[in-house]
């Protein structure tokens, strides 16, 4: 409760635009982890591949700027070929806080914030640090939808808590490839779109990044596409990663890895040849010894965690099949994750031929 006091004060109102009027477009909103480099590397690459019509400017905004992602960041500009490219940073006292809370809920809201106020666009997307598009036209149809439409925001799957359809606010859409109006949100106060505790229609209840505004909008001004858009989509990998390095603070013993998602960024980092941090991401022969229990760092032992396997795997497979990485990359998961698809007994599902 304290908290979500504090930042109600903290972020009452917003920050004069930028530029005004705002250039007609979208833009690309990239919120990574400042400490796993490896997700902006994913996120230039994603958006870059992307057709560009109808984007203005990408933002890159990490939690917080180390003189490594720095460095990264610079070494990526090299590569990229699709407009204007900008990073973000949120205050000192937000970069404080954020290495302070160490909230993977608070850090993400504070740069969608950071990102709102810097954009020039009179659009932007809000991307997914943990999500691959594959098909490169998608962002360039999202964005045409949007403006034909006339819409507040648009999005692409319903939110995953069931609470919203069952209160009649089954048109709340869930935020990742969220494609928002700016002037909509900035229609309510910063700290509305945080994550917390509040109350609609005489109802309380735990709204996330968002999701309040939503519920406070016309449902004709909210949107979702609906279709196979080509996305290789793992979810809460960044969070998992905020829960992990909590856990290792307070000395828990070795953390339940009960979704493959702390593997799934070791094996990322090695196939984006990316410098984390030393120690920040448990090595690959660290983290087979957990299939054991004989890992400090973590454990994938247990019936939940055998369960899950099959999830993980399908949708690693999914992109490695998806033409998105290079030879190098794909040789480089299929080589890491092989002592894991041993012990869990995996194997990919038998390919059918079409009957003539």
């Amino acid at each position: 409760m304290l908290n979500s006091t504090l930042w109600k004060l903290a972020r009452h109102s917003w920050s004069q635009p930028r530029q005004s009027p705002p250039t007609p477009g979208y833009a690309a909103l990239l919120p990574v982890p400042g400490d796993l480099p490896v997700f902006l590397k994913i996120a230039l690459s994603t958006i870059n591949s992307q057709a560009s019509t109808g984007l203005v400017e990408t933002l890159v905004i990490p939690d917080n700027l180390t003189p490594d992602f720095a460095a990264q960041y610079e070494a990526a500009k090299a590569d990229w070929q699709n407009g204007p490219l900008m990073l973000v940073k949120l205050s000192k006292l937000e970069q404080f806080l954020t290495r302070r809370l160490n909230s993977p809920h608070t850090n993400h809201w504070l740069q969608l914030v950071n990102g709102i106020e810097a954009s020039t666009a009179s659009h932007a997307l809000l991307h997914d640090a943990d999500l691959f598009i594959t098909d490169r036209t998608f962002l360039a149809g999202h964005y045409a939808a949007m403006v034909t439409r006339k819409l507040a925001c648009l999005g692409v799957n319903p939110v995953w808590d069931t609470w919203y359809a069952q209160n009649g606010l089954d048109h709340v859409t869930a935020t990742w490839e969220l494609l928002f109006d700016i002037e909509w949100v900035r229609s309510f106060a910063p700290w509305m779109h945080r994550g917390h505790h509040g109350e609609v229609r005489g109802r309380k209840h735990e709204f996330d990044t968002m999701l309040l505004p939503q519920c406070l909008t016309e449902p004709n001004r909210i949107g979702r596409r609906s279709g196979d858009f080509g996305f290789v989509h793992f979810n809460y990998v960044i969070c998992t990663y905020r829960w992990f390095q909590q856990a290792e603070a307070k000395g828990k013993g070795p953390y339940a890895d009960e979704h493959w998602r702390i593997l799934l960024i070791r094996l990322l980092v090695d196939a984006y040849q990316s410098s984390e941090p030393a120690n920040a991401v448990p090595m690959l022969d660290e983290l087979a010894q957990g299939l054991s229990g004989q890992s400090k760092r973590v454990d994938y032992r247990g019936e939940t965690t055998r369960k899950n396997y099959p999830e993980f795997r399908g949708k690693l497979e999914q992109l490695i099949e998806s033409g998105v990485l290079s030879s190098p990359q794909i040789a480089v998961l299929r080589d890491g994750v092989r002592p894991f698809d041993k012990a869990m007994h995996w194997e990919p599902a038998p390919m059918t031929s079409a009957v003539a």
